[in-house]
């Protein structure tokens, strides 16, 4: 069949098949660099995202969750896939929007670790926290330094102390 000749035509016919909310939903989580909780899905793609996060894993365009290394449940979706929602989600004229709410999102995950970390029982805690939520976080600073210098900063200093733990101070 023509839509099993490459990939991108399997992946467009998948898309095609989804309603209207479950491809707002895929396009927004594809700004989500690696894997991510419910939590991470709902603050960036809308607080109704539950069951489309369920229907997107029946139909294998998101990992099934598996514990991250703070052990929490975290779905991934594969670069493939995230490129052509990245691509879906430009032309859709809703990547600003989905950028700046992985950058409070990311704001709001450092913020709650590194006040972890500031208590000596939760430092393990936190520091795992930041360790699964690298590439958000990152993906959320970068975002913020060019569109929300404030933002950035308070970021930055949120995520200072995971930086001392971990020797990424520079």
């Amino acid at each position: 069949a023509a839509r099993q000749r490459s990939l991108e035509a399997t992946v467009e016919w998948s898309y095609q098949l989804m309603g209207k909310a479950e491809r707002q939903v895929f396009r927004g989580l594809a700004v989500i660099p690696g894997p991510f909780t419910l939590d991470t899905a709902q603050a960036v793609a809308g607080p109704e995202t539950g069951q489309t996060v369920l229907r997107l894993v029946d139909c294998s365009l998101l990992m099934p969750p598996t514990a991250g290394p703070d052990g929490r449940s975290r779905y991934m979706m594969l670069q493939t896939l995230r490129d052509y929602g990245l691509r879906q989600l430009r032309e859709a004229g809703e990547e600003h929007d989905a950028m700046a709410a992985l950058a409070v999102r990311a704001l709001v995950v450092a913020e709650q670790a590194a006040a972890e970390m500031a208590v000596r029982s939760g430092e393990r805690s936190g520091a795992l926290w930041l360790d699964a939520e690298d590439a958000t976080v990152h993906q959320g600073l970068a975002w913020a330094l060019e569109h929300d210098p404030a933002a950035a900063l308070r970021l930055a200093a949120a995520l200072a102390p995971w930086w001392m733990v971990r020797g990424r101070w520079t």
